[in-house]
């Protein structure tokens, strides 16, 4: 069963993804150096919760800088702090702090009824389509 996100959607800030391959359920609020949005996990989600919620930071964050596409380029001291359950609901907050050409490093963190489950800095590259 692929994810349904429609329920979850508040606001229409576009991501390039689509299902199945989003992760993130929702951006909620996004200026020109923060995002917030939400991450689902349901059990019927394929791959391992972790890895899917790291996706998710990547993919609010990409938001802030992407027009169409980009990668992951790198992951820095990234660190899930609890298990993460079908239902969870994380609350997603991504901070854009540098700019290299191309080349974008976030920080970001995610929290469960406020308690904070998710950690890290990551890098994001534009492709070569954009760049």
């Amino acid at each position: 069963m692929s994810r349904d996100h429609s329920a979850l959607s508040t606001q229409h800030f576009r991501l390039p993804h689509e299902i199945p391959f989003r992760a993130a359920s929702t951006i909620i609020r996004r200026d020109e150096k923060t995002a917030d949005g939400t991450f689902f996990w349901t059990a019927n989600d394929t791959l391992t919760p972790e890895v899917m919620l790291v996706e998710a930071m990547a993919q609010i964050a990409g938001s802030l800088v992407f027009e169409s596409r980009g990668f992951v380029s790198g992951i820095d001291g990234c660190e899930v702090t609890r298990a993460i359950d079908a239902g969870d609901v994380v609350e997603i907050h991504v901070t854009l702090d540098a700019s290299f050409g191309g080349t974008h490093r976030f920080t970001g963190s995610g929290t469960i009824d406020g308690v904070e489950v998710v950690r890290g800095r990551f890098y994001l590259a534009e492709s070569d389509a954009q760049a």
